[in-house]
């Protein structure tokens, strides 16, 4: 059986990479293009523009969300593991010294 190893660095840098993708995807604002419906003049391609915008609008906020919510994980797990580290590493310490 393998033991599940990892660097809590790179669970943090990982964090930090969804995070930082995450920056354009906050400046996502459809909603001028679809004010602009009535310079298209077609009233159905107008209605599909704002739809799109709309349905474009929340899948953007979604996914934003929900990577928001996996980053969160990413630096929890970082941070148990490091705490968990220090702690056996404490333990061992301890047991050494008093063995000692």
């Amino acid at each position: 059986m393998t033991d599940l190893e990892v660097d809590p660095g790179i669970l943090k840098q990982g964090a930090s990479g969804i995070l930082e993708c995450l920056t354009p995807v906050e400046k996502v604002d459809l909603e001028p293009s679809a004010e602009q419906v009535s310079s298209i003049g077609v009233e159905s391609a107008g209605a599909a523009l704002v739809t799109f915008c709309a349905t474009w609008q929340s899948g953007a906020e979604f996914l934003a969300s929900c990577a928001a919510t996996l980053a969160e994980g990413l630096n929890s797990a970082s941070k148990n593991y490091a705490a968990t580290d220090e702690a056996i590493r404490d333990a061992v310490n301890s047991v050494k010294s008093d063995l000692g």
